[in-house]
């Protein structure tokens, strides 16, 4: 055999097995990434749920950690065709679910500010209305009737028969 025919042969077996070795594909997602991820989640949701006892609006926060739950389901699902696409939904899901967790207890903290400001306001208007209500039982038929001489100061009363 010649030498250009062995080096044929060396490109051709070369070109061989570089076709049957495929694509390299990234390795599949693991069931302790997804329960990572889904911990992650509900620790979040947990936070999430202090907030809202709080007095937090919360609507936001659900929204995310929705968002995360999905992109988890959507890992899963693609896990078997897409891995690399698989994890990196799963590491969105965890950082989204941080987020949440980070930005829970600030919500928090607003809501309950929020309805400390709403009973002030309400003991103070309440308040109000007690004072009114006491003046104007005490001091009520006198202020009537000093109204009523100062509208009809000018009235003359005549005798009925005369």
């Amino acid at each position: 055999m010649s030498r250009s025919a062995g080096l044929l042969c060396l490109v051709l077996v070369l070109i061989a097995l570089g076709l049957c070795a495929g694509p390299v594909t990234a390795a599949a997602v693991t069931p302790t990434q997804v329960s990572s991820a889904t911990g992650a989640i509900q620790s979040a949701f947990a936070s999430t749920l202090s907030a809202e006892k709080s007095g937090g609006n919360t609507s936001s926060l659900v929204a995310q950690l929705n968002a995360a739950i999905q992109l988890v389901q959507k890992a899963e699902s693609e896990n078997a065709t897409e891995p690399a696409q698989a994890a990196a939904d799963l590491q969105n899901a965890t950082a989204i679910a941080q987020s949440v967790m980070a930005e829970s207890p600030s919500v928090g903290q607003a809501g309950s500010a929020a309805r400390q400001t709403t009973e002030a306001t309400s003991v103070g208007a309440a308040s109000v209305i007690i004072l009114v209500a006491a003046l104007t039982y005490i001091f009520g038929g006198r202020a009537y009737r000093m109204a009523w001489l100062r509208t009809h100061r000018d009235y003359v009363v005549r005798p009925a028969n005369g």
